[in-house]
């Protein structure tokens, strides 16, 4: 019932290690509904009650609503493709309601404590490459999808500083200047890096032949970075804690903002709508 599932979203520009989590947890799915009808279900077969059975099944797990509210996402985009591709006749999906007490969080990151112990990370002697990487752009208010994307074609080593210059998935012209020795030598192994293994990404695969992006194990790179920091490491936790800092600590004209962050006037504005919201 997958086939085809798996190119389309790869199509669609998902991450491949997104991708493998989003097709285990729809076998998993589809498994339920199969023991569940007593049946090998046909995708026409598939009903809401399916659905909510399911992540009523999920909610007595344990699971949080944001959990369970990311798996109902997964499900929505895959009855899209059915629909798409004439599986079943009716996407029900788009009126599908499910009942979830989602708490918003409270900001708990300054900025400042993370800068504080910068250095020590960006210099750090076991800390792999990729997790300085994904530290030093969390720092500078990258999304994750940003830092999945950036290329050595998008940086230039200028001597005794780097330029970045990169349009974002916004399709916006973003400008950075890393002049600091630490942030300087930390992007030029990047970039020495991906000659080496004859590709072009910066926060890197691990093949030394071919282009495709393979991500890391983030798990693994928050660890090792949370046992550096004090407190959890998360990259959009950083990014919205810099975004506060930026607003609230530096004070930051609005357009300041814009052009250090490279995102559109009308997201800035949504993210200090969010950033309002969790720093009370």
């Amino acid at each position: 019932m997958l086939y085809g599932y798996e190119k389309y979203r790869l199509n669609a520009g998902i991450s491949p290690g997104t991708l493998v989590t989003e097709m285990e947890f729809l076998k998993s799915f589809l498994r339920y509904v199969n023991i569940r009808n007593n049946k090998q279900l046909e995708p026409y077969e598939l009903r809401p009650a399916d659905v909510r059975a399911f992540l009523d099944q999920e909610k007595e797990k344990g699971l949080k609503a944001t959990t369970i509210k990311r798996k109902l996402s997964h499900i929505r985009q895959y009855f899209h493709y059915l629909w798409k591709i004439g599986k079943v006749p009716v996407d029900f999906m788009p009126k599908f309601e499910y009942q979830l007490v989602i708490e918003k969080p409270v900001a708990q990151l300054m900025y400042v404590e993370f800068m504080q112990e910068k250095k020590k990370v960006l210099q750090h002697p076991t800390l792999m490459l990729n997790a300085k990487l994904y530290f030093l752009f969390a720092m500078l208010g990258f999304r994750m999808k940003e830092i999945e994307r950036i290329r050595s074609r998008h940086f230039r080593d200028l001597g005794d500083r780097v330029e970045m210059n990169f349009v974002t998935s916004q399709d916006v012209f973003w400008r950075l200047v890393f002049e600091d020795p630490t942030e300087v030598a930390l992007l030029v192994q990047a970039m020495e890096r991906a000659v080496f293994r004859e590709h072009d990404y910066l926060v890197a695969s691990d093949k030394k032949h071919g282009s495709d992006y393979v991500r890391n194990n983030m798990k693994d790179i928050y660890s090792n970075l949370t046992a550096l920091l004090p407190k959890p490491f998360k990259t959009e936790e950083v990014r919205i804690a810099y975004i506060y800092d930026l607003y609230k600590v530096q004070e930051k004209s609005f357009d300041e903002m814009v052009g250090l962050l490279g995102i559109t006037p009308s997201s800035l504005t949504s993210a200090l709508k969010l950033v309002f919201e969790r720093y009370k």
